[in-house]
């Protein structure tokens, strides 16, 4: 994605988001997940328009609606074409415990469709100017995420270094685990999100590998390189 190109906002109508978007800073330090979805343009290519649509249209939703349970100045979610952008209002312990779940959320639900969507991403932070009146999304840490999913190379979520320090202080193991990470220059020590588990989730780690059966059956080739490098982590770092 090109993180200049304008980026659409998914807001509920209504006076209540009116009054929320004047709480909420437009200049702050915040933490920022960028999630990528990926085989967009073979799906676009194999799959009939109104099909994909309806398929997109339904899991956008089910995101919206997840995110839409916290006080919309507590955490933003932004849409462009392939690309899904979640953003803190600020750098706080709870901001990061809240793009956290989010993100573990979004990962679930992606791969919970009947046609699993397949995500990788990166959190990152710092100083990002989010202006929803004029579609103006920008700053460093968006940048830093953006380029760090893009050397992902499996379905994870990447703590960025700018992100670590604040992740090493959160010491929640349940939340996010350090890895030998499958990146496009080789593995790599990074911390991911752990959104493979939860005791208090419905969705086990057999589901993972279900929906990563699935996706194999529709790739050949080096995309499924992906597949095997996430059943990789999982086999190494969770039982």
């Amino acid at each position: 994605m090109d993180t200049e190109n304008k980026i659409s906002v998914v807001e509920d109508e209504g006076q209540s988001g009116l009054l929320a978007l004047k709480d909420y800073k437009e200049t702050a330090k915040r933490f920022v997940a960028f999630l990528d979805i990926m085989g967009f343009k073979d799906r676009v290519a194999r799959t009939p328009h109104k099909d994909l649509l309806d398929q997109l249209s339904d899991f956008i939703t089910k995101v919206s609606r997840y995110i839409g349970q916290y006080d919309k100045n507590e955490i933003k979610l932004a849409q462009f074409s392939d690309s899904i952008v979640l953003f803190s209002n600020d750098d706080s312990r709870e901001s990061l415990r809240i793009i956290a779940n989010a993100t573990r959320e979004i990962m679930r639900t992606a791969l919970s469709q009947d046609v699993p969507i397949p995500l990788k991403g990166a959190i990152a932070l710092g100083e990002i100017t989010c202006d929803f009146s004029k579609q103006l999304f920008f700053g460093q840490a968006l940048i830093d995420a953006f380029l760090l999913e893009e050397n992902t190379n499996y379905y994870g979520v990447l703590v960025h270094n700018s992100a670590e320090q604040a992740v090493i202080d959160f010491a929640d193991p349940t939340a996010f685990k350090d890895i030998e990470a499958p990146l496009k220059g080789g593995n790599i020590s990074h911390y991911e999100l752990s959104w493979y588990i939860d005791p208090l989730s419905d969705f086990k780690l057999d589901d993972v590998k279900s929906a990563l059966r699935k996706i194999r059956l529709t790739v050949s080739d080096y995309p499924r390189k992906y597949i095997d490098n996430t059943l990789n982590v999982i086999s190494n770092n969770y039982k």
